[in-house]
Order: C-alpha cells, then structure tokens, then sequence
C-alpha cells in the first residue's frame, strides 16, 4: 500500500502528523510575546549604537529620515499603539492622540514623521539623549505587556481608535508594532552599510 493510500485510509493528513509532533506548551502567549520585545530591544540597540556619535543625523538625501529620527519614530510608535492598547481612554483620530498622558518626553520636538533634525548640540550628547529615549519607549512597551494575559489579546478590535487603527485587535497592535520596528531598523541598518559599517548579525541577536 502507498503511503498516500496509507494516510487516507488511516484518517491522518501529513500536516497532522507533523503537527502531532509538535510539543505541547503551557506557556502563556504574552511570555512569548515579552520575550521577543525584550530580544528586539537588545538587537534595535545595538544598531542604534553602532553608528558613531557624529553620524546620527546622517541621512542619503534630504527626502528621507535621518538615522537617529529612523529610531525616535519607531519609540514614538511604539509608545504610541502601545499606549492606545493600555489606555482606558479612546481616541478618535491623531489630533486627539497626539495630548495622550502615555507619551514619553522626546529629546527634543523633532518631527516623528517627517525629515527634521535635532538641536544643535555636541554629537555624544544627541546620541545619548536618543538612546534613552529609545529604551524608555521599549521598556514602556515590556512592562505595559507584563500587565497583560492572554485572555487581553483578542479584545480592543471594537475600541474607538484613530483610522489607521481601526479594527485592530490588542495582538494586532502589539505586532503591528513590532513589525513597525522591524521596518525602520532595517533602513537604519542600510545608512550604517552605506558609511561602510558592519551592523550587529541578525541571526545571534534574535534566538532565545
């Protein structure tokens, strides 16, 4: 008898078979969820800190994000879906979300959405101030999923939002940030090849 026979007489697809296989874990989706933010907050920093002080505000052209804004937008957003999630208010549009009690004080007003940059200060300086804000933003988002359950993670898709947001449920902001992330990580990463810099390994930074 073939095996395709086999399977179909038995009841058993090959997808159920290796899915029979899989490990059973108690282990609350949220943990998971922690520990992934915790592993993109080592590796999204150590690409931040790879650039050297004087370069952050580089940028290829005048159209596109400086390297240090790059990071400053991917806190604010984070701070931003992440706050939408915990908060108990709602918020109809941006306009609205923009005097949330939830957002953490940036560096200085740089925009967190269009070509701008810092104040005039010493490199180091800038580079420090933009660092902590990036750890902030991240440490905001662990300890706002710290407060979670899984039971969280399907509700808020009815919770008046601002249009980019509509329908989302709680896990759908906490990937939607995350992916975000993603995003402006890797365009930060190509300014640091572009200044002939090798940016930290992707691999070794992102296994448990």
């Amino acid at each position: 008898m073939n095996r395709r026979l086999l399977l179909s007489t038995i009841g058993l697809s090959p997808l159920a078979l290796i899915s029979a296989k899989i490990p059973v874990t108690d282990t609350p989706i949220v943990d998971n969820l922690i520990k992934r933010w915790k592993n993109s907050k080592t590796y999204t920093t150590k690409v931040f800190e790879a650039m050297p002080a004087e370069h952050i505000e580089y940028s290829p052209t005048e159209e596109q994000m400086s390297f240090a804004q790059h990071f400053m937008h991917l806190g604010y957003t984070n701070n931003s879906f992440i706050g939408v999630l915990v908060d108990d208010r709602t918020y109809p549009d941006y306009n609205a979300l923009k005097g949330a009690d939830f957002f953490l004080e940036r560096p200085d007003p740089v925009s967190p959405f269009f070509p701008d940059r810092m104040q005039k200060r010493e490199a180091e300086q800038n580079k420090a101030l933009v660092s902590a804000y990036l750890t902030s933003t991240f440490d905001y988002v662990i300890s706002s999923l710290e407060n979670l359950n899984d039971a969280l993670l399907t509700r808020g898709e009815d919770k008046v939002k601002p249009w980019y947001l509509e329908g989302h449920t709680n896990l759908d902001l906490i990937l939607r940030s995350e992916s975000h992330t993603a995003h402006h990580r890797a365009q930060a990463i190509t300014y640091l090849r572009m200044k002939g810099i090798q940016p930290p390994g992707y691999s070794k930074n992102n296994t448990f």
